[in-house]
């Protein structure tokens, strides 16, 4: 609540924040603001952590710091009965901000993706938040809720924002993908923002007080996310529009005020852009309806021009008179965008009557571009002519497009034209409204040209001409929104891909090679728009009820909705990129959708949003069809799931897609989203259909009766109980007499002692000089070593609080795997343990990889790939950093993935379960990478004949987990001779996993420069090689195989490294 209180200071508000509690007496002492008394707060924490890291509340009060996390004194707690909450008191008094840090020796990982949190503390309350997420929730320790405090305006690194903090550094940056292409504020409900602006806006008349309002919001933190920016855009656009009235208040307030408060709402709205491309987007359809703070506006007097027209003695005292009183008093007491309309009539006036002195005109006319330059109401031509008369370095370019614009000259030519002049604009536009405002026009028409020439495009498709014409004009589409910033990186690398193989669209001796390069660029691309879209469908949700707060007509309130989503430069983008990926799909021959499991099952339909939701919802007992617009490649099926389809592509040799076949789920995914929308739109929930999945890419789902289902799904039920033979998967053979390190050449035939994979790697080392490649000398922390070690007390509890858990189908299963993992990550390795495996690795290595190797994996009938943790780049030179890796992979055995794959399969928890350590040293990564995937039989086609490949560039995670969006390299090369390659796909992932010296880190790849993409032959030479080592290891096994490995490309050589390889596993 806000009250009176005397503050003693006359700069100081009057109205201080303080909280009630339910008593509401008189009498009750929580009603006083409390100046001095102090009181507890009781913190719960949800985060992850690993052991040895420490929980502390650090910010701006001289208990939690004063933003030095070593001097904080409320350090939070856990155990494995309550992790990963984390909790502790404090006592505290009056406001202050904080943030949760988690610390590590000397390291300290701030929260980076939301702004300072902020506290306001006049009795008991306790907080529980979670780790990087806002705000939290407070309530009063009598039981009383209490809503959240305001959050701040962010600032850099977890600093407080209205006050230094010298211990508080620059947040790091997380691993992975820059965030400029990934959303980074969350979209909240709105529902507060829309109520406040309303209410507020009924108690603020003038254009003045709804831009302080705008800033207010901004700089109190109340508009903190995608949400509530997009119901800010609205509102400045309805008042910059007369749709929402100004009215003068009374008060006396020259233009500079508006000048002064525009400003400040600039800079903050940059500080919301940089955030990433959604935040960026509706910021800049912001400026154009904020006043120009242009140095004339934000001067004590602006605007003295019309004064003085006003007082000339040589026009008539009535127009005098309407000047004065109309025009000039009411800008410089009241301003607002209806004094634009005033000028125009007036002017309008006068041209008609043109019986007026000249210079009198002059000075009017003047006065009206100075005016529209306050607005911000001057057209592209007039403000492109105005910023060239004032700075020469763009005249050339400004001259061009204006004389091509107003003679009509073609749209291709035009657009060209615009291209240039924006870049050499746009890079001023963060630091000069000017230049902002005139990069904003150009945008603006931009997309008109672009719209001309899509409509141009629909003739004469497929020709060479229409080639090179569409991806001319699909680079400097997509030149447009790297100048705006929305996805800068991204839309270059597309263009100098489209733009590297346009040269050969002619050329029929490069088809379909060039068009298969393609048709990966045009996925890459459709994935920056879609990216932006969905961010922004869900941004836009409250401004409808915006709208009506504020009484804004309901039609009016669509078309601006609807105009929002579709006039970005990236909706043109995602047409010519749809005909790019059309026509090149058709001359490539290529299907529309990937076949990751073929065949044919009934069930009811499920529309998920993400295939991991499968696991929270009650299932059809006949099967479930799971439509879904994600997957992220660790999900394990339930086994009511009987058919999956994806809409976005994945890779076909994916851990995913293993699980997929091997549990005989018929599966097919598309990055095409149109197509996949068409066939989830026809699909109610709950709907009885068939889904069918031809091998050669076709899916097709069909109605069918519910008598039929349950007949259908009762047969096929019946057919894979047959074909299984049994109903419980078997674990490994476990010897546990084995307790030090061995080299794991000396594994290769027992299984038993460190597990399948570590097994199969010394087969591997055996057999690879014969078979032509390498594989790295590994060694083995056999199973008897982790029995002895992972044991006690908190094992045990975190082992029968996760059992029962699963037994009751508790939804408390992620965080009970997560205390079990922490449980043994407090074990400790055998110090004997790790010197041995330091004393073991040649001679010259200084990093290595940490693998499972389980005996409830890679076993006949049960694959387990990706279920379990591998830790690569790990200093083998450090102890503790070693132990850390194995007590990690030992954990491992408890990922909510692996939990559920074992109780899927009807292997026990972790009874006769045990986790052996595979540890290689990683190859030396200098040179171009390429990770890959092989199986020794093309499994989607039962094609024994074949070798089937998935490529990528750097490390394999890309491939296994299938967390990348995007294609992989698929191939398929023919056994016998003349071993004929076809290639199924060029890659389009965004990002490569690259080695570095601080661990694997992604890397931006750019096609255009990358062999396996730009020359047909290399590519078909790279799989002929891969493929006769596949072929070699199934001689060496007898069976076919499922191997994965790198390929090294350095000083003209090539080196075929293999890491693993395993028995294919077909449901």
């Amino acid at each position: 609540q806000l009250v009176q209180v005397d503050t003693g200071s006359s700069d100081r508000p009057s109205l201080v924040p303080f909280r009630v509690c339910t008593e509401r007496s008189a009498t009750c002492p929580c009603r006083e603001v409390l100046a001095s008394a102090m009181a507890e707060v009781q913190f719960r924490f949800r985060c992850d952590t690993v052991p040895g890291d420490r929980v502390l509340v650090v910010g701006g009060d001289a208990s939690i710091g004063d933003w030095d996390p070593s001097k904080s004194k409320v350090e939070l707690k856990t155990d494995a009965g309550s992790y990963p909450v984390w909790s502790g008191s404090g006592s505290f008094k009056g406001e202050f901000e904080y943030k949760f840090v988690v610390l590590n020796g000397g390291n300290a990982k701030w929260e980076v993706a939301i702004p300072n949190r902020k506290l306001s503390v006049s009795c008991g309350i306790k907080v529980e938040a979670d780790w990087d997420k806002g705000p939290a929730k407070e309530t009063a320790l009598n039981g009383a809720a209490s809503a959240p405090s305001p959050t701040p305006a962010p600032a850099p690194g977890g600093a407080p924002a209205s006050a230094p903090a010298p211990a508080a550094p620059p947040a790091p940056k997380p691993a992975g993908p820059p965030a400029a292409v990934l959303p980074a504020a969350r979209v909240g409900p709105g529902s507060a923002i829309t109520l406040r602006i309303a209410e507020e806006d009924g108690k603020r008349k003038s254009w003045r007080n709804k831009l302080d309002l705008s800033r207010t919001l901004l700089e109190g933190g109340e508009v903190n996310s995608l949400n509530e920016l997009a119901c800010l855009q609205a509102y400045l656009t309805w008042v910059a529009s007369g749709q929402i009235k100004c009215e003068e208040d009374g008060g006396h307030h020259r233009p500079c005020a508006h000048a002064d408060a525009s400003r400040k709402i600039s800079a903050l709205l940059w500080q919301f852009a940089a955030r990433g491309d959604a935040e960026r987007f509706i910021a800049r359809r912001i400026f154009p309806s904020l006043p120009s703070f242009a140095d004339q506006f934000t001067c004590a007097v602006p605007m003295t021009r019309i004064r003085d027209i006003a007082h000339r003695n040589d026009i008539p005292q009535d127009l005098k008179n309407d000047i004065k009183h109309n025009l000039q008093n009411k800008l410089h007491r009241c301003a607002d965008p209806g004094d634009m309309v005033t000028c125009h009539n007036l002017i309008e006036k006068c041209r008609k009557a043109n019986c007026y002195p000249e210079s009198f005109m002059r000075e009017f006319e003047i006065f009206y571009k100075e005016l529209k330059e306050f607005f911000n109401a001057g057209g592209l031509d007039e403000q492109a002519q105005q910023l060239a008369a004032s700075d020469s370095s763009i005249r050339g370019a400004v001259d061009t497009f204006v004389h091509l614009k107003q003679s009509g000259g073609n749209p291709s030519g035009q657009l060209h034209a615009l291209s240039d002049l924006r870049a050499l604009v746009a890079p001023r536009a963060e630091g000069e409204q000017t230049y902002l405002l005139m990069d904003l026009e150009l945008e603006k028409y931009s997309f008109v040209l672009l719209s001309q020439l899509a409509n141009e495009l629909e003739n004469g498709q497929g020709s060479g001409d229409w080639w090179q014409r569409l991806l001319s004009i699909l680079a400097v589409a997509l030149r447009q929104s790297e100048l705006a910033g929305i996805a800068p990186e991204e839309c270059a690398a597309v263009a100098r891909e489209a733009a590297a193989a346009a040269k050969d669209t002619g050329d029929a001796s490069k088809a379909p090679f060039v068009f298969l390069r393609l048709a990966a660029a045009a996925d890459r691309a459709l994935r920056i728009c879609f990216a932006l879209t969905q961010q922004l469908e869900g941004a836009y949700t409250n401004v409808p009820a915006l709208g009506a707060a504020l009484n804004i007509d309901g039609h009016a309130v669509s078309v601006f909705v609807e105009a929002e989503m579709r006039t970005s430069i990236l909706f043109q983008v995602s047409k010519f990129v749809q005909l790019v990926t059309q026509q090149a799909k058709r001359a490539a021959n290529l299907p529309l959708w990937t076949a990751i499991s073929a065949g044919a099952t009934c069930g009811r339909v499920m529309r998920l949003s993400a295939l991991s939701e499968a696991w929270t919802k009650t299932l059809p007992a006949e099967g479930a069809i799971v439509l879904c617009d994600e997957a992220g490649g660790d999900e394990e099926l339930p086994a009511l799931v009987r058919g999956v389809v994806v809409g976005r592509d994945l890779p076909v040799l994916s851990h995913l897609a293993l699980r997929a076949r091997q549990l005989g789920a018929v599966f097919g995914c598309t990055s095409e989203r149109r197509l996949f929308e068409g066939l989830a739109s026809g699909a109610k929930d709950g709907a009885a259909v068939r889904l069918t999945v031809d091998a050669s890419g076709d899916v097709r789902m069909e109605g069918v009766a519910d008598s039929e289902l349950t007949a259908l799904s009762g047969s096929d039920a019946a057919a894979k109980a047959k074909s299984s033979g049994k109903t419980k998967a078997q674990v490994g053979e476990l010897s546990l007499k084995e307790t030090k390190v061995m080299p794991v050449i000396d594994l290769a035939d027992s299984p038993q002692t460190a597990g399948s994979k570590a097994a199969s790697s010394g087969k591997l080392e055996s057999i690879a000089k014969a078979a032509g490649f390498m594989a790295p000398q590994g060694f083995a922390v056999p199973f008897g070593v982790m029995t002895k070690a992972v044991s006690g007390k908190d094992v045990d509890d975190a082992v029968a609080a996760l059992q029962k858990a699963l037994d009751d189908k508790s939804d408390k299963l992620e965080s009970l795997a997560l205390a079990a993992r922490a449980a043994v990550e407090k074990c400790k390795v055998p110090k004997e343990v790790v010197d041995d495996l330091i004393k073991g690795l040649p001679a010259g290595t200084d990093r290595v990889a940490v693998r499972s190797s389980a005996n409830s994996e890679d076993l006949e009938g049960v694959s387990g790939a990706g279920l379990h943790d591998s830790v690569l780049g790990v200093d083998c030179k450090d102890p503790a950093a070693l132990e850390k890796a194995v007590l990690q992979v030992w954990s491992s055995m408890f990922t909510l993935r692996a939990v559920q794959s074992r109780h899927a399969a009807g292997m026990p928890l972790f009874k006769g379960i045990a986790m052996g350590v595979l540890v290689q040293p990683m190859v030396s990564l200098e040179g171009n990478v390429f990770a890959f995937i092989g199986f020794s039989k093309h499994v989607v086609d039962n094609d024994a004949g074949s070798v089937y490949l998935e490529v990528c560039i750097g490390l394999g995670e890309t491939l296994a987990s299938a967390n990348e969006p995007g294609t992989p390299y698929r191939l398929i090369v023919q056994k016998a001779a003349p071993h004929a390659v076809k290639i199924v796909s060029l890659a389009s992932f965004s990002y490569g996993l690259q080695d570095a010296a601080g661990g694997p880190a992604m890397k931006r790849v750019d096609y255009s420069q990358e062999r396996l993409s730009t020359d047909q032959a290399f590519l078909e030479k790279f799989a002929r090689e891969v493929a006769d080592v596949a072929v070699k290891v199934e001689q060496q096994y007898g069976a076919p195989m499922d191997m994965e490995g790198v390929v090294l490309e350095r000083g003209g050589s090539r080196e075929i490294h293999l890491v693993q390889a395993r028995p294919i596993v077909e449901g």
